[in-house]
């Protein structure tokens, strides 16, 4: 008996070892991934950024000559690096996991990879370590960072493992759903605009939810105070974090032990309930793979929806021949292929769509919400219950701003390079289009399709600003000059966003690495200009509103809310609100100029190099 238990623990260790420590797919990223020269870069990368926003911080922070100011900047510290950690997590992940999605797809290589005597379980676990193992990498590189804040004391190491725990079952879950929908072989490219808009609707919707005051445990509102730990903090990274460094604090235990469990344990330990809820949903979501590695539906007959749709939609002549509406073509062919037809990468009209109602129902509901004051406590003053709302329009703006931005960087990193892949761009090529002339029509196709996104943050604001005006609100929620001065700078954005994507797009061969570089080039750019303009704001009064529409996401935040530059937190800025818009008045009109600038750059620069590059690529 002793002999056959061995005999199965013996079997189970080593199909435990050949299930990841020893899978191909697992040895051969590990082996290889390390020697490349990008990834080392991007390592470089990482840790500069970490290590730049330490000496920010600790710059920013006052200091005193006491142990416990020092335990104090430390711990700040601290909090500002996991919580830049945790989103660089949130960025990274998808950015490296949604290649799983169609790369395996474009190079054809899924169904050789069928043949080989690997297991589902050892092709669905190795296809998500491969994705992940670049990522955890980063996570492990940045850990003698964190170390040094614990030089002053102020952190602890559970703090440290929290953060981390945090950060790597985010990558983790991140990973595991891109996984489940690359083996359920539903996903194209137009499912990675899906993975990227619902992540980051998942994330940025929680935490507003988890920030209003009406999901809030009661048991963790201290007395006098309206704010406290939310329910769906067990549910949301950063609220997870937040609680974990007791920046947030939970209710005791015994406050909470008559809601029973499980809910209990989720409002007293939401940080640990994260992890555990994060980990058991990866774990569920991997078995599912495993379950659909040889039973996804065929390339060619598309998805089970997609086939219901077309038997059901479809339309015949008399002869069964298939019949549509004709379209309209632009006078720029190219132009209108990219905005309008089903052709374009990122033209998922689910998303698309679904983008657009949202945002304007999420603008509707603000404005009752404001108008009946639920906003706030009752009894709430006009200036409390304006700033309630103003900060409610600040994260809406906000996180329709990023998901526009990130709709049109996929949508232009896959412009040119989609062409290349799927064999249409030596059929473009042979035609009498020019460059100049393609070139241009991916721009304004790629511009059209970002303009209605763009419209929907410019349109809440301006909802907004009418509001006011009809119900003679003061202090008003939106300053007029805002509403005006919004829709302006998105354009500019947005112009360079659909420019900087369709450039990669251009040099890149493949769509995913495209996606990466454009937007590893967008992000280092916002946050060092966001960095920049909030240092400016304690630095160099006046300037800081020039400056400011140079700057991206702390732009929005500058033109929504002008009287936060004149208060207590930024007393150097001696200027009053009018002043302030007057700044950024200045300020918009040099971001026009100098973005509009970069952009024609970018623009004749492609034109000029687009038959060189398309034949280096295509050799």
């Amino acid at each position: 008996m002793a002999e056959v238990t061995r005999t199965i623990l013996a079997d189970i260790g080593l199909w435990l070892w050949r299930l990841v420590p020893a899978n191909p797919i697992v040895l051969r990223v590990v082996s290889m991934g390390s020697k490349r020269a990008a990834h080392f870069w991007a390592r470089t990368g990482y840790l500069l950024v970490m290590l730049f926003v330490v000496l920010i911080v600790a710059q920013t922070m006052k200091h005193g000559e006491s142990l416990g100011d020092l335990a104090k900047s430390s711990a700040s510290t601290f909090e500002a690096i996991s919580i830049l950690q945790l989103a660089m997590m949130c960025f990274l992940a998808p950015v490296f996991t949604a290649g799983a999605i169609s790369q395996e797809k474009d190079a054809e290589t899924f169904n050789v990879l069928l043949t080989t005597p690997l297991t589902n379980a050892q092709i669905a676990l190795g296809s998500l370590m491969s994705r992940l193992f670049f990522v955890l990498s980063l996570l492990l590189s940045g850990l003698p960072i964190f170390c040094i804040t614990m030089l002053y004391g102020g952190v602890t190491t559970r703090q440290i493992f929290i953060s981390f725990g945090i950060a790597a079952c985010t990558a983790l879950v991140t990973g595991a759903l891109a996984i489940t929908i690359s083996m359920i072989r539903v996903g194209t490219r137009g499912t990675i605009l899906s993975f990227y808009a619902g992540i980051a609707v998942y994330l940025f919707a929680t935490l507003a939810l988890g920030l209003w005051p009406r999901t809030h445990v009661v048991e963790s509102i201290p007395p006098g105070s309206s704010d406290g730990m939310s329910w769906l903090s067990a549910f949301n990274p950063f609220l997870a974090l937040l609680v974990g460094m007791k920046r947030i604090p939970p209710p005791a235990p015994a406050l909470v032990a008559h809601y029973g469990r499980p809910l209990s344990w989720l409002a007293a330990a939401p940080h640990m309930a994260y992890m555990v809820i994060t980990f058991g949903v990866s774990v569920i979501m991997i078995a599912l793979a495993t379950f659909f590695v040889r039973r996804g539906v065929k390339q060619a007959e598309g998805s089970l929806w997609k086939r219901l749709a077309l038997r059901i939609f479809r339309r015949k002549s008399a002869e069964g021949e298939r019949r549509r509406r004709a379209r309209h073509v632009w006078a720029n062919p190219v132009a209108w292929r990219e905005a309008v037809t089903q052709g374009s990468a990122a033209s998922n009209r689910f998303v698309y769509y679904g983008f657009i109602i949202g945002g304007i129902g999420a603008a509707v509901a603000l404005l009752v919400s404001h108008n009946s004051g639920q906003l706030v406590n009752p009894g709430a003053s006009a200036q409390g219950t304006a700033n309630a709302a103003r900060a409610w329009l600040t994260g809406i703006v906000m996180v329709e701003f990023v998901t526009a931005i990130l709709m049109a960087l996929n949508t232009g990193a896959t412009a040119i390079s989609r062409e290349r892949e799927s064999g249409t761009m030596e059929l473009m090529l042979v035609t009498p289009l020019e460059s100049d002339y393609i070139i241009r029509g991916k721009i304004r196709g790629l511009i059209s399709f970002t303009v209605p996104l763009m419209a929907v943050p410019a349109g809440t604001v301006l909802l907004m600003a009418v509001n006011d005006l009809i119900r003679e609100s003061d202090p008003p929620v939106v300053n007029l000059m805002s509403a005006i001065l919004l829709p302006v700078l998105l354009l500019v954005y947005s112009s360079l966003a659909c420019v900087v994507s369709l450039q990669t797009s251009l040099k890149s061969k493949g769509s995913v690495q495209a996606i990466i570089q454009s937007m590893g080039i967008m992000t280092l750019v916002g946050f060092g200009l966001g960095v920049c303009a909030y240092g400016a704001l304690e630095t160099m009064e006046q300037i800081a509103g020039v400056t400011g529409p140079l700057t991206f996401v702390m732009s929005i935040y500058m033109v929504l809310n002008p009287q936060e530059m004149t208060s207590d937190r930024f007393s150097r800025f001696s200027a009053t609100e009018t002043e302030v818009m007057a700044y950024l008045f200045v300020g918009t009109i040099i971001a026009i100029c100098l973005y509009g600038g970069i952009v024609m750059g970018m623009y004749r620069a492609m034109v000029r190099n687009f038959d060189m590059i398309v034949r280096k690529q295509s050799k």
